[in-house]
């Protein structure tokens, strides 16, 4: 009884003592390693919420590898954080090698000369400034090879324990030092991205780490030398990003064809639509046996009895698609160099006019386009295209419509460049007229503007002279804004100085015409005092006339009613002066009486008081002769003299002098 006691006391401390509830233990039996891809940033956080762990991110892919539990990946996918996740796959790099020492030549061995690259080396042509990642085993230290960096993703160091990515670098930038192996693009700068361990085992996260660093690092050209894969979305999503950054794939179609070439055998990546699939070829020209077939392969390149370098400074022979793949990235470098201005696209498409057509005649499962051999354009096809001097329009369809040839290419290349060398134009133009906004310099790009062949570009950069054009009206548009809200002389003036800065534009008019608006909404008060006076002239209306218009702003609205205001006062001038005219013939009191009262509506100072002065003179003299008359009569006191001095008093004004005349007159 006692022994029974003790072991069920041993049994319930076992029990208490394990660190793992029932349901702890269930969720790490349920514990998934995926790739998922995101929606959004917002999900990406969710993501790392829920996720046990986060095993790598990825910078230019929206796509995590983490841990997490069955239970939380069907709430993310619920709730729609997830736009797919697959586990992580796994490959094994497929090779047959033998380490060996030929004795041929480095630059006459059978895989070199097929591809005549002879002559584009002849021509200056080794690959310079084009940047490769060779996304393998990593790169071994070897006399015949310089990297120009790297990284690994399986340890710390991207060296070679393999020896396949070795064998790769030497094909594609083996040096030219009279020894050893000859690569095809030996000043192409070579980067060895470790994503396979020794054993020859990667997996696709890996590989999505290596891509990722390729378009972060701005690589020209990936080189995927290996297969043995199913489909796997998120590679495939990897492999487009990459595509989207203008980088070229490269990739072997696989080891899994048969004799016959039959069926599709061809491997991922090379399967996908953004990759150049190579097959593999012997000295013959015949397809490996081994060589994956089917409707997605591209081109054919040497893959059999291969030299290259090796581990440990060694040198050895390879077979397989893997050793395809570097001679068309070796290739593809070289064309780099010779058509630096090419898209990606385009030098995909160059390949298949430089390609030696293979089997059947034109595209077909077992040798794709066939084997690409480099070429020269004929430079007086070219030249005489492209000094045509023919519209852009034209030049354009007539590029697009040339040909299938090398020519072809190199036209393209040459278009490029002119027009990049308008890009760049453009673009200073873009900075000079945002310091100094001048008309000519809107006229000049308008005038490059119209040479701009692609709609995209030319649509992006008329953006940008909107974009310049905006924060050069932004000041005016607010000024003028502020006037039409508070309409004072200050504001008027300074609207109309931020419009002066500007140079002409439709935007500048059609801010002129708001601010005319404004204006005249101002100047409503001038315009009607204006009204007022031409209809009834009185002082009063005169002077508050007089007051509107003067403090408006100098403008055309002001201009124009000072005018008429002018003409107005002129017109009494003149009926003013046509009275004095009157008098001054005829010196009467009614003629007088009608001259001073026209000189009353005479409201201007300065030329009332000339008009006074005028009359005055006439008054002054007919008081003269009055005087003389009158003092006649004085002297003879005659009927007569009386009469004629009468006269004369009589027609005078009325005043003192007047009065004092009829005085001695009685």
């Amino acid at each position: 009884m006692r022994k029974i006691l003790l072991t069920g006391m041993l049994l319930l401390a076992l029990i208490i003592w394990n660190p793992l509830s029932s349901v702890e233990a269930s969720l790490v039996d349920t514990e998934k390693r995926i790739i998922v891809k995101y929606h959004s940033d917002t999900s990406k956080i969710i993501i790392s919420q829920y996720a046990e762990a986060i095993i790598e991110e990825y910078e230019h892919l929206p796509m995590m590898a983490i841990k997490i539990s069955d239970e939380r990946l069907q709430a993310l996918r619920n709730e729609g954080h997830i736009e797919f996740y697959e586990e992580n796959q796994s490959f094994t790099i497929q090779h047959q090698f033998q380490v060996a020492n030929v004795s041929s030549p480095e630059l006459e061995r059978w895989n070199i000369t097929a591809m005549n690259v002879h002559n584009g080396w002849n021509h200056g042509y080794r690959g310079n400034g084009v940047k490769i990642a060779i996304i393998d085993s990593g790169v071994a230290n070897h006399s015949d090879l310089t990297i120009a960096g790297g990284i690994s993703f399986v340890g710390n160091s991207y060296d070679d324990d393999h020896g396949h990515g070795t064998h790769v670098a030497g094909i594609i930038a083996g040096k030219h030092n009279g020894s050893g192996v000859a690569g095809i693009a030996p000043n192409a700068a070579v980067y060895a991205v470790k994503a396979i361990k020794g054993n020859g085992m990667g997996d696709v996260e890996t590989v999505l780490q290596a891509i990722d660093w390729a378009i972060d690092n701005q690589m020209d050209i990936i080189n995927l030398s290996f297969g043995d894969l199913e489909y796997a979305q998120s590679l495939h999503e990897g492999i487009k990003k990459a595509a989207e950054h203008g980088i070229i794939i490269v990739a072997a179609s696989g080891n899994e064809g048969n004799d016959a070439g039959t069926g599709n055998t061809i491997n991922y990546p090379a399967r996908h639509e953004e990759v150049i699939s190579v097959v593999a070829i012997n000295r013959h020209f015949k397809r490996s046996s081994f060589s994956g077939t089917g409707n997605t392969n591209d081109f054919a390149a040497p893959g059999e009895e291969i030299y290259s370098t090796y581990l440990n400074g060694q040198y050895a022979t390879y077979n397989g698609t893997s050793m395809a793949a570097p001679h068309i990235t070796g290739l593809l470098a070289l064309l780099m160099e010779q058509y630096p201005y090419a898209t990606a696209t385009e030098l995909r498409e160059g390949l298949r006019y430089i390609a030696e057509d293979l089997g059947d005649a034109g595209f077909d499962a077992l040798y794709g386009y066939g084997l690409p051999k480099f070429q020269l354009p004929n430079r007086q096809v070219v030249d005489d295209l492209l000094n045509s001097k023919l519209s852009t329009e034209i030049l354009s369809e007539k590029i697009t419509t040339m040909p299938n040839t090398i020519e072809k290419l190199a036209v393209k290349n040459e278009w490029h460049k002119t027009q990049q060398t308008l890009i760049k134009e453009i673009n200073q133009l873009l900075l000079d007229f945002a310091k100094n906004p001048t008309e000519q310099r809107i006229i000049q790009l308008t005038e490059q503007l119209a040479k701009i062949a692609s709609a995209d570009v030319k649509a992006q950069k008329q953006k940008d002279i909107n974009a310049i054009i905006a924060t050069l009206l932004e000041p005016a548009i607010n000024a003028v804004t502020i006037f039409s809200k508070n309409k004072t002389v200050y504001n008027y003036r300074k609207a109309e100085a931020e419009l002066k800065k500007l140079p002409t534009l439709e935007a500048k008019q059609e801010l002129e015409v708001v601010l005319n608006e404004a204006l005249y909404q101002f100047a409503q008060r001038a315009i009607q005092s204006l009204v007022q006076y031409e209809q009834k002239p009185t002082k009063d209306h005169y002077q508050y006339a007089q007051f509107a218009i003067t403090n408006l702003p100098d403008s055309s609205i002001k201009t124009e009613l000072l005018e008429k205001f002018d003409k107005l006062i002129q017109t009494t001038v003149k009926q003013a002066t046509a009275n004095i005219v009157t008098y001054e013939k005829a010196q009467t009191l009614k003629n007088y009486n009608h001259a001073a009262q026209a000189i009353q509506a005479v409201f201007d100072e300065k030329q009332r008081e000339q008009l006074e002065k005028r009359i005055q003179k006439t008054v002054n003299n007919n008081v003269a002769k009055a005087t003389t008359r009158v003092t006649n009569y004085e002297k003879n006191k005659t009927q007569a003299n009386r009469e004629l001095a009468m006269k004369l008093v009589q027609e005078l004004p009325n005043g003192k002098d007047k009065e004092q005349l009829l005085k001695r007159l009685k």
